[in-house]
């Protein structure tokens, strides 16, 4: 029962972009986000690592620090790989703070992202056609 109480607080999301797929999972810690257990300043190419720091960027580094981003991403191209990168990393932060936080700052977080780009909460649906 003690155990049970010990329960550490994560969700895990996931971010979608063509045939990649992102899996993040968002825990209480101190601000570290780690893509496939590496640091986030290993993405490549450079240009395209702004895109991933983005909804981290957009939300403050008081709302960020509070939280560990563990990220793991396969298929696709790299392009598509930062894109859902950053959905996930987005929708994430978004259902911790619904889960763990309250709901008013939950929505304040998911206004500030949606005004800025409607693809880092919703999926883009497009797939190529055989």
């Amino acid at each position: 029962m003690a155990e049970a109480a010990q329960a550490p607080e994560r969700v895990q999301c996931f971010g979608r972009k063509k045939t990649a797929v992102a899996v993040a999972l968002v825990r209480t810690g101190s601000g570290q986000v780690r893509i496939n257990g590496c640091p986030l300043t290993t993405v490549k190419p450079d240009i395209l690592r702004v895109k991933v720091y983005e909804p981290l960027l957009l939300l403050g580094k008081d709302r960020c620090s509070k939280v560990d981003i563990r990220l793991r991403v396969k298929g696709g191209g790299f392009t598509s790989q930062v894109y859902a990168l950053r959905q996930a990393i987005a929708k994430g932060i978004v259902s911790y703070y619904q889960k763990y936080i309250d709901e008013a700052s939950k929505k304040e977080i998911k206004d500030i992202l949606t005004a800025y780009d409607r693809s880092l909460i919703v999926a883009d649906p497009r797939r190529c056609e055989p």
